[in-house]
């Protein structure tokens, strides 16, 4: 399994607002473009107004289907306007592939 992990830095207050716009993303945008669906996470410790949003795939065959889609995605206008409010709340953001290892 892979997990594609990204971390969001939100700008100071707006933690919620981008937790919002991402959980709106799970309901409209992946289901109508048949992306899998996210798990949102948000910082417990460190530093503050962190989101992470994390996508499992089967393997890397998986995840190149699901980045032709996504590529796909950036044509919608719904999603453009969808990203055009998420841009104002970030101030930086990271992406990392992890997988899982069997002991």
């Amino acid at each position: 399994m892979i997990i594609e992990r990204m971390t969001f830095q939100a700008k100071y207050g707006q933690g919620d607002a981008l937790v919002s716009l991402f959980r709106e993303f799970n309901r409209t945008h992946a289901k109508k473009h048949g992306l899998s669906t996210a798990k949102i996470y948000t910082d417990f410790t460190g530093e503050m107004f962190t989101v992470i949003v994390d996508t499992a795939f089967k393997d890397l065959a998986d995840m190149a289907a699901e980045q032709a889609k996504n590529e796909a995605l950036y044509g919608d206008p719904a999603f453009q306007k969808w990203f055009a409010r998420m841009e104002p709340l970030i101030r930086s953001g990271s992406r990392q592939l992890i997988s899982s290892v069997r002991a």
